[in-house]
């Protein structure tokens, strides 16, 4: 029994001292395969920020533009030329043109549409008489 235990604390240091060797062997290739991945990561988190970054500053650059366009060139607060401010002519649709516009509903849709309300208010109204609460007649 004793020399089995001998041989079994022998191959179990045996075991030991090759998976440390072989552990220490491989710590330098895991750390540069992580190290790898880890730069991959970090490259692509980098363009992507950096893309944001532009798309940004575009994005800013066009609403200055547009905010400038709109105060100083359309409205032109900032111009003071002390001159009496000229009246804009304001073309208004002649009323033949406004009649031209507008759609025409036959009558018979019109008279549909007021025979159809007549019957959902008369509907409604037999709704809420069905509505009483089975007792209101007990309590009155």
């Amino acid at each position: 029994m004793r020399d089995m235990a001998k041989e079994n604390d022998k191959l179990h240091d045996e075991f030991a001292s090759t998976f440390s060797t072989s552990d220490v062997n491989d710590s330098p290739m895991q750390d540069r395969e992580n190290k790898e991945a880890t730069y991959a990561i970090v490259e692509t988190s980098m363009k992507q920020v950096t893309l944001l970054q532009e798309k940004h500053g575009q994005a800013v650059s066009n609403i200055r533009d547009k905010a400038e366009q709109s105060l100083i060139k359309d409205y032109q607060l900032d111009q003071r030329n002390n001159e009496t401010p000229k009246k804009l002519a304001i073309i208004v649709p002649s009323l033949a043109s406004i009649e031209e516009m507008r759609t025409l509903f036959p009558k018979n849709i019109l008279s549909e549409d007021a025979s159809s309300m007549e019957k959902r208010s008369a509907k409604h109204g037999q709704d809420e008489a069905n509505n009483k609460t089975p007792f209101l007649e007990v309590n009155i």
